[in-house]
């Protein structure tokens, strides 16, 4: 029997979630709420993002779903289907922290700073040091 999860989330942008997305290693596909999929063409998608892993056999595996509720999305997940063997708290930690990393770094560059250095600490966070010069 599968069970459906709803999990809120502070996730707003749709360009930063398409880039943390791949950077997971993971595949997504858009979404109408019909279910019928549309291609990756950015010019005709929709807000909801089905994310999947290809296995040794090209057959996707579905890993959750994205939909857009006016504001922010919802992540769905099957937990009693999904058998990816990796456990989902990690890979929901990951796909947060990458989430917010890059948007701290896509917002830092329009505001004129560039990432100098980068270092990750064994507790699994991230120190990012940044710069920018005043052109006084």
């Amino acid at each position: 029997m599968s069970h459906f999860s709803k999990i809120k989330t502070n996730i707003t942008n749709l360009n930063v979630l398409i880039k943390t997305i791949q950077e997971l290693g993971l595949n997504y596909r858009f979404f109408t709420s019909t279910d019928k999929y549309l291609s990756m063409n950015h010019q005709s998608k929709p807000n909801n993002i089905l994310v999947y892993k290809l296995n040794e056999f090209n057959k996707e595996s579905n890993v959750f779903t994205f939909t857009w509720n006016t504001s922010e999305y919802i992540l769905l997940v099957d937990l009693d289907a999904w058998n990816l063997g990796i456990n989902f708290n990690y890979l929901l930690d990951r796909l947060f922290q990458q989430y917010a990393y890059n948007i701290v770094v896509n917002t830092s560059s329009t505001s004129g700073f560039q990432k100098i250095k980068e270092q990750s600490i064994y507790d699994g966070s991230i120190k990012l040091t940044l710069q920018r010069w005043n052109n006084n």
